[in-house]
């Protein structure tokens, strides 16, 4: 006898839809870990069984309508656009006033030493939603994988036909497993990681209400409609409600992202609100410049750079425009808080605070240095390299239902990939270790010190430049590893055979001193896992006899596997 005829008997005609469509749904996504199990031999354990969708459950918590669910924790991710480790007055900014920020950061957990998972904004998304290294979904440029000893991968991604940042339809990721949960899910702002085609959005990836996103980086002006006609290239806005000439993009995203909070407010949910800012072109509100121009003028030095490896960076805080964007999404934040609390939510959402990536402070050029908007310094360089100003961020937890840490400090080492399994576990959902792959809970890091554990594996990057290509911030192509007190950068298009630098961070954070030739065999064994972990994204058997083309254009793993 057929299960369909079974269910048939002994379910509803509802449950019944209901548990086709969800079969159906798992279906289609294929299973990663075992693909990466079998090819690197690192075992993940078992993952945890999907929750029942109790949105269809008659005493479910999610159809509960006698008020705010007292359930499950809510969840609301505010994602700031390049924001830096030295921007707010929490993590050391002199010029910058961030009270709203700062608040968050008083009544909850301050992260000392969260990463992003890559120095540039799509990538670095990509591993956020997914809790998967960016590289391993055709993050390396395509030339460059051919060129240097990767050309299975290149030719899988030729193929494939699609560039960087994109994530395949199949992947259960962060909003899919929220909506399988039963949560209702919104996503607001900048996305960066779709297909040209307008596929792969947030509304592909589990997202019930969708605003602001594209599969673009930037949009061309901040204030409404959001357009430059002096602009190289024209772009098209990203789809926003209308609104009056003017409005600024900061304002209208936290207007929808509270009207998407007011419209849930009786069911779980999963509210991101993701800022453009403060990323380029840098304008703000006049009244809110104005201050920072005033602070800038009573400064001493100003626009204050230093060379590095064959490029600039500014040590120097005092750009009065980008000042204004950082009291934009100050006062964004700010008024999410006061919305949830008059909607008697502030004692059950857990609202996270971060950025994609490091603060945008490198140049090519010497004289672009005035219009390069904030410095990350004591730490080296900035967005796109991966010295540690370019991959530092800043993060605060604030969650109402636990005790934070002693201190409201916490040195545990993350990273973006960890974005995904920590929500889940903040809202006391089950972890799903065979989607996010490379990510872990820090959950427990919010209660307790862990200051001193290991996280049980080493981080890593990877930023690919093409070889005849010059990127605007300087940065030659890069690989590191981090684990324990030990990073390593392998910059293998440099030189015969690469150029490798080690720096002793516990002890060396600003990496002021290249320790690689005093300590050959840690060199050597650090850079052993930088190419283990390549072969776990561009090794013959995981592209060329395991993989095939999907109807949708993009590689996808034999039927029973996630990609």
């Amino acid at each position: 006898m057929s299960i369909r005829v079974v269910l048939r008997r002994t379910l509803s005609v509802s449950a019944v839809l209901v548990f086709t469509i969800m079969s159906t749904y798992h279906i289609v996504r294929h299973d990663m870990a075992n693909m990466i199990e079998n090819y690197t031999g690192k075992k993940y354990s078992s993952p945890s069984a999907h929750m029942a969708n109790t949105a269809n459950k008659k005493d479910g918590p999610a159809n509960k309508k006698d008020g705010p669910s007292q359930q499950r924790q809510n969840i609301v991710l505010v994602l700031i656009d390049d924001l830096g480790i030295g921007d707010l007055k929490c993590y050391g900014s002199s010029f910058h006033e961030t009270p709203n920020i700062d608040a968050l950061a008083a009544e909850g957990v301050r992260f000392t030493s969260a990463y992003a998972a890559h120095p540039k904004c799509g990538p670095a998304r990509l591993a956020l939603f997914s809790g998967v290294y960016p590289a391993r979904m055709g993050s390396p440029h395509q030339e460059e994988l051919k060129k240097y000893e990767m050309p299975n991968a290149f030719e899988c991604q030729k193929k494939m036909g699609y560039r960087q940042m994109r994530l395949p339809l199949q992947v259960t990721s962060m909003g899919d497993a929220f909506k399988l949960n039963g949560y209702r899910t919104g996503y607001h702002g900048k996305w960066h990681f779709g297909n040209a085609d307008g596929r792969g959005l947030p509304h592909d990836h589990g997202f019930e209400i969708s605003i602001g996103a594209t599969n673009l980086g930037a949009v061309q002006s901040h204030f409404y409609p959001y357009t430059n006609p002096n602009a190289y290239k024209q772009n098209p806005p990203p789809p926003m409600p209308e609104r009056s000439d003017g409005t600024y993009m900061a304002d209208q995203l936290t207007d929808e992202a509270i009207g998407t909070i007011k419209t849930f407010k009786n069911d779980p949910f999963l509210v991101v609100l993701a800022h453009y800012a403060v990323h380029v072109p840098i304008e703000a509100p006049e009244d809110l410049v104005g201050p920072y121009t005033k602070k800038r003028k009573l400064l001493n030095a100003t626009d204050q750079f230093t060379h590095d490896h064959g490029a600039v960076y500014r040590t120097s805080q005092d750009h009065a425009g980008y000042g204004g964007m950082m009291t934009a999404v100050d006062n964004s934040l700010g008024r999410v808080m006061q919305a949830l609390k008059d909607m008697g939510l502030d004692k059950n959402t857990t609202v996270v605070f971060t950025s994609d990536n490091g603060g945008l402070a490198s140049s090519i050029k010497e004289k672009n240095m005035p219009d390069i908007p904030t410095t990350n310094h004591p730490y080296r360089h900035g967005k796109t390299w991966l010295y540690e100003g370019g991959i530092r961020v800043p993060l605060i937890v604030h969650a109402p239902d636990r005790k934070p840490v002693e201190g409201g400090e916490s040195a545990f080492l993350t990273t973006g990939t960890d974005m995904y399994p920590t929500l889940l576990d903040l809202a006391g959902l089950p972890l799903q270790p065979n989607d996010h792959v490379d990510g872990i809970s820090f959950a427990e890091a919010v209660t307790t010190n862990m200051d001193g554990a290991v996280r049980g594996g080493p981080l890593f990057w990877h930023f690919a430049v093409a070889p005849d290509q010059k990127l605007g911030r300087g940065q030659p192509a890069c690989s590191a590893v981090l684990e324990g007190r030990w990073k390593l950068l392998d910059f293998y298009t440099e030189g015969k055979g690469g150029k490798r630098e080690l720096y002793d961070i516990r002890n060396d954070p600003y990496e002021k001193n290249n320790v690689s030739k005093e300590n050959p065999e840690i060199t050597r064994r650090m850079f052993i896992k930088i190419k283990e972990w390549r072969r776990t994204w561009a090794d013959e058997k995981f592209y060329e006899k395991e993989m095939k083309k999907g109807d949708d254009g993009i590689c996808v793993a034999p039927e029973g596997m996630r990609i």
